[in-house]
């Protein structure tokens, strides 16, 4: 039997940029392959490049209009978005599930997503909606300018984090793109599958819910029955190739789990939990998943500030490369001088605001 939909929980997920709408695309696919009324959930993509956006199955997709792309230039994406802000925003709206808990992925390092995503997000919560954002960060090999990117948003995303709620902040240095981004769409799919029916205690709705609007930074787990032990889930938790950034420290504000079995045959150990990863003031446990799979989530993080200052480093190191850039781009080597033929060469110098056709003609008339 295929796992089912917990029609209760209401979720729209956006994704901005070609990293956000894959993400979107890969959560859309893995829930398609699952039983349930799926009435409550919507998967949107917006982009400034067609061609990205053609790249990815989704049901909803907007173009930003009149843009051809960002190449990696954040203040192109916003412009565009300024301009097309109300067509946006409307036909955004028309997509999203009622009282859902919105999702927005997007690349930290990219041109399109790390721009938009981050004034998306404050707009709608502005307008009533439940935001939650899923950023991903650069690899530490990725392009110095994608890094500075990702240096930007972060500190865009810190600043809006109190009225933000679940923040999955997946980390490129963990795998490549692609696995990254299907790992997370299948723990997500997993918070959508949890349906508890036991009499030892269910994670009901309000429950999920409270895990999901949980401000800062959150993350995921997720076994089989057999793999449910405590030493199996904090050494997932552990593992440098765990798709998440690094925990900054055991701080969790609250802790949720769904046992795939009854409170007789759980395999976690609660208080080596608790020793391991943090103790939660708010702790859910649920029983009996009928998804039989074991999901934990960890809500309300101390955000990954260490990932952000190793990151902060390295591209203060490489300053000089963005110096040098610069300088190839702008600077104009004065030539030296020479009068063989008596023939002169003398710079023309273009007036303020001239095109080429004005320097030429200004150069004709000082004859």
């Amino acid at each position: 039997m295929n796992k089912e939909i917990n029609a209760g929980l209401k979720i729209t997920g956006i994704g901005c940029g070609q990293c956000g709408t894959q993400i979107i695309a890969e959560i859309e696919k893995a829930v398609n392959l699952l039983d349930g009324d799926k009435s409550n959930l919507s998967f949107i993509g917006i982009n400034t490049s067609t061609e990205d956006l053609s790249s990815v199955t989704l049901s909803h997709k907007i173009h930003i209009n009149n843009s051809k792309g960002a190449a990696c230039d954040r203040n192109k994406s916003t412009e565009a978005l300024a301009d097309g802000i109300d067509e946006i925003l409307e036909e955004l709206q028309s997509y999203i599930i009622e009282d859902s808990i919105i999702f927005i992925a997007f690349s930290c390092g990219g041109g399109t997503g790390s721009a938009i995503a981050p004034i998306l997000s404050g707009i709608l919560k502005e307008m009533g909606y439940s935001v939650g954002m899923i950023p991903v960060l650069p690899a530490d090999t990725e392009p110095l300018k994608v890094r500075d990117n990702a240096r930007l948003t972060f500190n865009e995303i810190d600043e809006l984090k109190p009225e933000m709620g679940s923040i999955f902040i997946l980390d490129n240095n963990a795998s490549d793109k692609i696995t990254v981004n299907k790992v997370f769409a299948s723990l997500f799919t997993g918070i959508l599958c949890i349906n508890n029916k036991s009499q030892d205690g269910n994670m009901d709705l309000a429950e999920i819910e409270a895990c999901l609007k949980c401000p800062s930074f959150s993350v995921i787990t997720k076994t089989n029955a057999t793999k449910g032990t405590t030493a199996n889930i904090i050494d997932i938790l552990n593992k440098d190739n765990n798709i998440f950034a690094k925990r900054e420290d055991k701080t969790v504000t609250i802790m949720g789990i769904s046992e795939a079995v009854s409170a007789k045959e759980s395999k976690i150990d609660i208080i080596q939990l608790r020793k391991e990863v943090g103790t939660a003031p708010t702790e859910f446990h649920g029983y009996l998943s009928e998804s039989e799979e074991n999901v934990i989530i960890l809500s309300g993080l101390t955000m990954p500030y260490s990932r952000l200052d190793s990151m902060t480093d390295a591209i203060e190191k490489e300053a000089v490369n963005v110096q040098n850039s610069m300088k190839a781009l702008t600077e104009v080597r004065t030539a030296k001088s020479l009068d063989i033929f008596g023939q002169k060469a003398e710079p023309v110098v273009a007036p303020k605001k001239s095109n080429r056709l004005d320097a030429l003609k200004a150069r004709r008339i000082s004859k």
